[in-house]
């Protein structure tokens, strides 16, 4: 899918782009480019005169955010958050691609995938420019970082309701939860450095220093970068101990249960123990010629197991 956004009279256009159609496309727009087919990337590489590497990486899923330039137009391939849908897990985040490509003439982006990373550009950039590439880009990375920390906030929200329901379970379920949680949070650690880099020398390259608008603009994105590290960070080793803790917690509520349940079989043994010394066939046993002689050892096994009980219960209270 190719969209175009230009400005007309002062407002941003959008319109769909089929290549069939062979549609003229307008200096300084923004080429929106997602899911891109083989006959629409041969299209577009005719068109915008994009080194054919550039398609490559944006589009491969395994690629890390990073800068390269090349026959005059630079790539710059950004990790950007994703939450896939399809997955049978609702704590499970992952990153995907997300490439800019400038030219002479246009500003281009490219995904493999369907992401509401640029959906949320559009609904908090109220002000987009196409034709401003560089103020774009550093829209673009400032997004990004607020976007990864929406979704740290979420997944902080998701610790603490899962913490409520360990309090109470005993189950797997509860872990493998967290352990999803802190999977997303390694990738997000990963990106987040890499994305920092590329930051970094975005910001320090002559082009992005040209114009002292933008200074606030880099300003604010190092800064809510360096708090989305920050805060993934802490989360991290928030996640670990608390893993660690209610592993131990569940593991010694196993125990207890299993305490218990071994006091529940020895007092149990103990009737059994006497019915089973009374059903053996020796002429002389204790109340054999005794009328109240069952009655009497069934309360007398009672009696034991309930001294029994008392002394193991006892025993166990000492050694917690």
């Amino acid at each position: 899918m190719i969209k175009q956004h230009h400005e007309s009279n002062k407002k941003l256009v959008e319109t769909d782009i089929i290549i069939e159609e062979n549609p003229s496309l307008f200096k300084g727009a923004w080429i929106e480019v997602t899911t891109p087919t083989p006959q629409e990337i041969e299209w577009l590489q005719a068109k915008l005169n994009v080194p054919t590497e550039f398609f490559t990486s944006a589009l491969d899923e395994e690629e890390t955010a990073h800068i390269d330039t090349e026959e005059g137009a630079k790539l710059i391939v950004l990790d950007v958050p994703l939450y896939d849908p399809n997955k049978n897990t609702k704590n499970e985040y992952t990153t995907t691609p997300f490439a800019i490509i400038h030219t002479e003439d246009y500003f281009i982006t490219v995904s493999a995938k369907e992401i509401y990373f640029v959906k949320d550009f559009f609904q908090k950039n109220k002000k987009i420019e196409p034709h401003k590439i560089v103020r774009l880009t550093l829209q673009f990375l400032y997004r990004l970082a607020t976007n990864y920390i929406t979704i740290l906030k979420k997944i902080d929200a998701q610790t603490k309701q899962i913490e409520k329901e360990l309090h109470n379970s005993m189950r797997n379920k509860e872990l493998f939860d967290l352990m999803e949680l802190n999977k997303s949070l390694v990738y997000f650690s990963t990106s987040l450095n890499s994305n920092k880099v590329v930051v970094h020398k975005l910001t320090r390259s002559p082009e992005f220093k040209k114009y002292e608008d933008d200074f606030d603009l880099i300003e604010d994105t190092e800064i809510e970068f360096n708090q989305a590290i920050e805060m993934c960070s802490i989360y991290r080793d928030i996640l670990a101990g608390m893993m660690d803790a209610f592993a131990s917690v569940i593991s010694n509520n196993l125990n207890i249960v299993m305490k218990v349940l071994a006091v529940i079989t020895i007092v149990l043994s103990i009737p059994t123990l006497v019915a089973s010394f009374y059903g053996m066939n020796f002429t002389y046993m204790p109340l054999a010629d005794n009328r109240a002689g069952f009655y009497i050892a069934v309360i007398g096994s009672f009696l034991l197991s309930v001294v029994g009980a008392w002394v193991l219960v006892k025993f166990t209270n000492k050694i917690k």
